[in-house]
C-alpha cells in the first residue's frame, strides 16, 4: 500500500525551534517526528512512500535517503510555492501513480504530527463503509485549532467547519489531517493553484453526495504546532501514552533510558528520563521527571534540569538550572544560568554566566546573552554577537563547544592571512587531547595560507617563545587546556615572542568576520617543519641567564601539578647544578590527557610540598601551574608565600631599577622599590599588557601579584624555570623565610568590588567618570580613572570582556594606623559609578 506524508510546513508557531530546520525533524524523545511516523506507516503496510517538501528539503532528504533503512520505498515531490495541502498531493500525483498499483487508494498523513492511530483498522473501516475519502477523527478538550467535523450515526459526514470561535463549537471532534482516499478524489483537484483538503475539496465532494465518512479514533494523536503541544508529546511519550513510541536507548528502572556510550549516575535520575548517546552527565547533576537530554550533551556537576527537552550538542554548565525549558541545538548554557518555565532557545544559542531567561521568553538562533543578563524579552531581530574573539589577548572556551575544530580553522586561516605568505610560525602544545586535536587543525589552516611552521609538539610555553624570540619564526602559537579541563587557550605570539598586540588581534579578527582567507596553491602551500634542537637551545639561553654558581647545589621541592613543563625539568635542573625533588611524576608527551591533576587540589600540593621542604633542608619550595607559568611558593620552614609578598621579596632581594606593575596593586610597591633606589613603570592590568610594557621597558622585573612573574630581559612572559632560576640565585644564602618575615601574611590592603554595567552604559559611565575628574592633574587615566587621594588611591575600571565595573581601593592612612578604610574608600567611589549608570 502507498502514502503520501506532508512535510513541507514551516512550522512557524513552532519557533525559534523550527528556525534551522524543519519542523518534522523536530525529535520527540530523541527521534525526528516524521521517523515516528515512517514507522508507523511501516507497521500497518504503507512501504511506498511520497514524500511532499517545501521548507527546506534537504534536510529531510538527505537524512530519510530512499527509506531503505526503514523497510519502506520513499520519493520526494518539492514544491516550489505554496499549494495547499491538496495541492502538493496534486503535484505529486505522477510519482504517487507510479508507485504500486495506479488506481490505488493511498494514505495522506501529517509528517508533523505525532500518533499511533491503527491504520489497519482504518482501512477496514474504510472499506466496509465504501467510501471514497475517509477522515481520521479525533475528540480533543480545545477545539478552536482545529477543523470541526460532523458525523452521522454511521459515520457519513454531514458538516465541516474550519477553526471555528467558540460560538461555532458545535462539535469535539476535530480532523487530524489524516485521511485514507480512492485516486478517484485526485481527479477533483486542480493543477496548478493552491486548494486545501478540509476548506475547499471535502465541503465540495459533500455537496455532491460522494461518499465521505469519518473514522473516529481513540488512539494517540498530538497536532504538533506550538510549542506546549510539543512539549505535551514529549511528556506523553515518556508517559508510555503513544504506543508506535520506545524511547531509544537501555531501559533502567524508573523509566529511564540510556543511550550508547552515555556516561551517566542512575542515582541522580528522577524519571521518566531519555539520555541520548554520548552524552555525559557529570556527578552530582540532577535529572528531574520529564527531561529529555539528546546526544552529545554536556551536564555538568551541580546543574538541575526538569521537564525539559535540550537538543544534540549541547553543553550545560555548572549549577545551572532549566525548569520546563526547550534548548535548541548546540546552545551553550553557562555556570549557574538559569532558563525558566515555558521558554524557549534556538540553535547556537549562548546563555552567559549567571545569566536568567524569564518565563515565556523566546530566543532565536545565534544569539548571545550577557553573563548577568536578566532576559524579561523575546529576542527576536536583537542579537548581541560575541564581541571579539580574544579574551585578554587570549581565544579561550570550552572545547567543542565554543572553540571547535572548525573555529580553530577559520582562526588559523585569518592569523595566516594576516602574516606575509612563505614567513615561518613557531607552533606548540600541552598534552591534553584537546590541544593535540587543535593544533593539528591550526597547523593545516596555516599550511593552506602559505605559512611555513615549525611544529615542537609537546612542550610548554616558554619554549615557544623562545624558538620565536631566537629569531626561529616570525610569530608563535602555543595551545593549552585550560584550569577547567573542558577549555582550550590559544597564546599567540608576536615577532619578539611578547603577546599578540590588540591591533594585530583586530586585524585577525577583522579577517574571521569577513572570512577573506588568502588561499595557497601548488607549491605556495607551506612546508610542516619539526626542528630537532628547540628545546636544547631554550636550556642553553636559561643557563646562559642565571649564574650557575649561585645555584649549585641548592635542593628544591617541586610539584608541575601534572603539567607538560615536567618534560624539560631535568634538563634544566641538571644544567643548572640544582638538586629537585619533583613530586607527582612527569607528564608523559606519548600519553594525550595527562596534563593537570585529578582529584587533588591546590591546598593540598601546597601542603604537600610544605611537608617535605623542611625534611630535605629545601631553600624552598614551590606548585607549578599546568601552564609552566604561574608559581606558588612555599618557604624554607615549609610555610606558604602568598604571591602579593613572593612578588616584594623578589623585588627586595633583586633591586631592579625598574620594575613594572599593574595599576592595580599596592602602593607599597613603590616604596619597596624606591628603598632600593629603583622605580615602578605602571601598566595597564592583565598579564598581556604587563608583559607587553616589560618588554617595553627592558625592566628587570614585572607582575601581576598571583603568582606571574616576568623577567623581561629573559623573556616578556612568565616562565616557571626563569622564575625558578632567580628565586634560587637570591634565597640561596638568605632564606626566604627570614625575607618574608618583614611583610608578614599580605602586601598592603587593597580591596576590590565590582558592579554589573551592561555593555550599552560603559561608555557613557567612563564619559562621566573623565568629565567629574578628569581636570585633577594627579589623575592617571593608563586605564580607567585612577586617583590619587590624600589617603590612598581608587581606581575605577570596566572590565574589558565582561559587563562589569571594577573600584579598586588603597587607604595607606588607615593601613599605617592600624585600621582597615579601603573597604569604605571602595564603596564610596563605587556609589559614583553607580550613580553614572543609574543617571539618564
Amino acid at each position: 500500500m502507498k502514502a503520501v506524508i506532508m512535510a513541507g510546513g514551516q512550522g512557524t508557531r513552532l519557533r525559534p525551534l523550527t528556525s534551522n530546520q524543519p519542523k518534522p525533524m523536530i525529535p520527540i524523545v530523541g527521534i525526528p517526528c516524521m521517523e515516528h511516523i515512517v514507522v508507523l506507516l511501516k507497521e500497518h503496510g504503507f512501504t511506498d512512500i511520497v514524500v511532499t517538501l517545501q521548507f527546506m528539503p534537504d534536510e529531510i532528504r538527505d537524512y530519510f535517503g530512499d527509506g531503505s533503512d526503514w523497510g519502506v520505498n520513499m520519493s520526494y515531490s518539492v514544491e516550489d510555492a505554496p499549494a495547499g495541502t491538496a495541492g502538493s498531493v496534486k503535484l505529486a500525483e505522477e510519482q504517487l501513480r507510479q508507485i504500486g498499483e495506479p488506481d490505488e487508494r493511498f494514505l495522506v498523513i501529517s509528517g508533523d504530527a505525532l500518533t499511533d492511530a491503527d491504520l489497519s483498522h482504518l482501512l477496514s473501516f474504510h472499506d466496509e463503509k465504501g467510501s471514497e475519502a475517509t477522515m481520521v477523527l479525533k475528540s480533543v478538550e480545545n477545539p478552536l485549532d482545529f477543523g470541526i467535523v460532523i458525523t452521522e450515526e454511521d459515520g457519513g459526514i454531514s458538516r465541516f467547519l474550519e477553526k471555528p470561535a467558540w460560538g461555532q463549537v458545535f462539535s469535539d471532534t476535530v480532523n487530524t489531517g489524516i485521511y485514507l482516499l480512492e485516486s478517484s478524489v485526485l481527479d477533483e483537484i486542480p493543477a496548478g493553484e493552491e486548494y486545501d483538503f478540509s476548506a475547499e475539496l471535502f465541503p465540495r465532494l459533500l455537496e455532491a453526495g460522494r461518499p465521505l465518512y469519518g473514522f473516529v479514533t481513540e488512539a494517540y494523536w498530538e497536532d504538533i504546532g506550538t510549542l506546549e503541544q510539543y512539549a505535551q508529546a514529549q511528556r506523553d511519550a515518556l508517559d508510555g501514552k503513544v504506543s508506535s513510541v520506545r524511547p531509544p536507548g537501555t531501559r533502567l528502572k524508573d523509566n529511564i533510558y540510556v543511550g550508547h556510550r552515555a556516561q551517566v549516575e542512575e542515582s541522580n535520575l528522577s524519571g521518566p528520563v531519555v539520555i541520548g548517546a554520548n552524552t555525559r552527565i557529570d556527578e552530582s547533576a540532577y535529572l528531574g521527571p520529564y527531561t529529555v537530554i539528546e546526544a552529545n550533551t554536556v551536564v555538568s556537576a551541580g546543574a538541575s534540569i526538569e521537564r525539559t527537552v535540550v537538543a544534540e550538542g549541547c553543553y550545560i554548565g555548572e549549577g545551572a538550572e532549566l525548569v520546563d525549558t526547550l534548548v535548541g541545538r548546540s546552545s551553550y548554557i553557562q555556570a549557574r544560568a538559569r532558563i525558566l518555565e515555558r521558554s524557549a532557545l534556538g540553535d547556537d544559542v549562548i546563555v552567559g554566566e549567571g545569566a536568567t531567561i524569564s518565563p515565556e521568553v523566546k530566543v532565536f538562533p545565534h544569539k548571545t546573552v550577557e553573563s548577568g543578563a536578566n532576559v524579561t524579552q523575546s529576542l527576536v531581530y536583537e542579537t548581541m554577537g560575541l564581541r571579539t574573539i580574544f579574551k585578554g589577548g587570549i581565544v579561550t572556551g570550552k572545547f567543542n563547544v565554543d572553540v571547535t575544530p572548525e573555529f580553530i580553522i577559520r582562526l588559523a586561516s585569518s592569523f595566516g592571512t594576516t602574516l606575509d605568505p612563505g614567513v615561518v610560525v613557531t607552533l606548540g602544545r600541552d598534552d591534553s587531547r584537546s590541544s593535540q586535536v587543535a593544533k593539528r587543525a591550526m597547523t593545516s589552516a596555516l599550511l593552506g595560507t602559505g605559512v611555513n611552521v615549525r611544529d615542537l609538539r609537546a612542550a610548554h610555553a616558554g619554549v615557544v617563545r623562545h624558538d620565536v624570540l631566537a629569531g626561529k619564526s616570525s610569530a608563535g602559537a602555543h595551545i593549552r587546556a585550560g584550569r577547567d579541563p573542558d577549555d582550550l587557550e590559544i597564546l599567540f605570539f608576536a615577532s619578539d615572542a611578547t603577546p599578540m598586540t590588540e591591533g594585530d588581534q583586530r586585524s585577525v579578527e577583522k579577517v574571521f568576520v569577513r572570512e577573506e582567507y588568502r588561499r595557497a596553491y601548488s607549491g605556495d602551500i607551506g612546508e610542516l617543519i619539526y626542528p630537532a634542537r628547540a628545546v636544547e637551545q631554550y636550556v642553553e639561553r636559561l643557563e646562559r641567564a642565571v649564574d650557575r654558581e649561585r645555584t649549585s647545589g641548592v635542593t628544591i621541592v617541586v610539584d608541575f601539578s601534572g603539567g607538560v613543563a615536567s618534560l624539560v625539568a631535568s634538563r634544566v635542573f641538571s644544567r643548572l647544578g640544582v638538586n629537585a625533588v619533583v613530586l607527582s611524576g612527569f607528564a608523559n608527551a606519548n600519553t594525550p590527557g595527562s596534563s593537570g591533576r585529578s582529584g587533588e587540589g591546590f591546598q593540598e600540593s601546597v601542603e604537600r610540598v610544605g611537608r617535605i621542604v623542611p625534611t630535605v633542608d629545601a631553600a624552598f619550595g614551590c606548585v607549578v601551574g599546568p601552564t609552566g607559568e604561574d608559581l606558588q611558593f612555599v618557604d624554607d620552614r615549609g610555610e606558604f608565600v602568598s604571591a602579593d609578598v613572593m612578588l616584594a621579596c623578589l623585588i627586595r632581594e633583586l633591586k631592579p631599577r625598574q620594575a613594572v606593575l599593574p595599576v592595580n596593586l599596592s602602593r607599597s610597591y613603590q616604596g619597596l622599590l624606591e628603598d632600593g633606589g629603583g622605580s615602578v613603570v605602571e601598566s595597564r592590568t592583565g598579564l598581556g599588557n604587563v608583559a607587553l610594557k616589560g618588554a617595553e621597558s627592558r625592566s628587570e622585573i614585572a607582575g601581576t601579584g598571583d603568582g606571574a612573574y616576568i623577567f623581561p630581559r629573559f623573556l616578556p612572559a612568565p616562565d616557571c624555570f626563569m622564575t625558578l632560576g632567580r628565586a634560587l640565585e637570591l634565597f640561596k644564602d638568605k632564606p626566604l623565610s627570614e625575607v618574608r618575615g618583614e611583610f608578614g601574611e599580605s602586601l598592603g590592603d587593597v580591596t576590590w568590588l565590582r558592579l554589573e554595567c551592561p555593555w550599552p552604559e560603559k561608555g557613557r559611565v567612563m564619559r562621566g567618570l573623565a568629565e567629574k575628574f578628569g581636570g585633577d592633574p594627579d589623575v592617571i587615566l593608563t586605564e580607567g580613572v585612577k586617583l590619587n587621594l590624600d589617603e590612598g588611591w581608587v581606581l575605577m575600571l570596566p572590565d574589558p570582556d565582561n559587563p562589569l565595573f571594577y573600584v579598586y581601593a588603597e587607604d595607606t592612612e588607615a593601613r599605617d594606623n592600624g585600621h582597615r578604610g579601603s573597604e569604605k574608600l571602595a564603596e564610596e567611589y563605587l556609589n559614583i559609578v553607580r550613580s553614572f549608570l543609574q543617571s539618564p
